[in-house]
């Protein structure tokens, strides 16, 4: 049963995550994990990684996006985590934390996946001196 509140964007984005807090394992914290973002949500995220890290392990992540491109810094707690055939994946809370870039994400999540009008070139076609052929 999907417990979500939210609608979700499926977007895979490469970045990475950086460990801030891990009770579980402390010699975790200050590594920087790749991942893919998977999902995304205002609240919250699904990425896919080699290795999961532990429930409850707090990290910063630094997507980023758009048109005009934007860097966002967010942080967020590993709330699920588990491994398939096909890799790690992990469900991330964002928090709203002093000096992240929360509100804007939540403001703005929707409109940063969706394609900017006349973003790029229709296939087969050719600008020339400024004019679409």
């Amino acid at each position: 049963m999907d417990k979500r509140r939210e609608s979700r964007v499926e977007k895979h984005i490469r970045f990475f995550v950086h460990v801030s807090e891990c009770d579980a394992d402390p010699e975790l914290v200050g590594t920087s994990i790749a991942c893919t973002g998977v999902d995304f949500s205002p609240h919250g995220l699904q990425l896919k990684t080699e290795h999961a890290l532990p429930v409850d392990t707090v990290i910063n992540i630094t997507i980023g996006i758009g048109e005009p491109f934007a860097m966002y810094l967010l942080a967020g707690e590993v709330r699920w985590a588990r491994v398939t055939d096909s890799g790690s994946f992990m469900g991330v809370l964002l928090k709203d934390r002093e000096g992240t870039d929360y509100s804007d994400w939540v403001d703005r999540l929707y409109e940063l996946f969706t394609p900017a009008k006349n973003a790029t070139l229709p296939v087969n076609s050719q600008c020339i001196g400024g004019n679409l052929k």
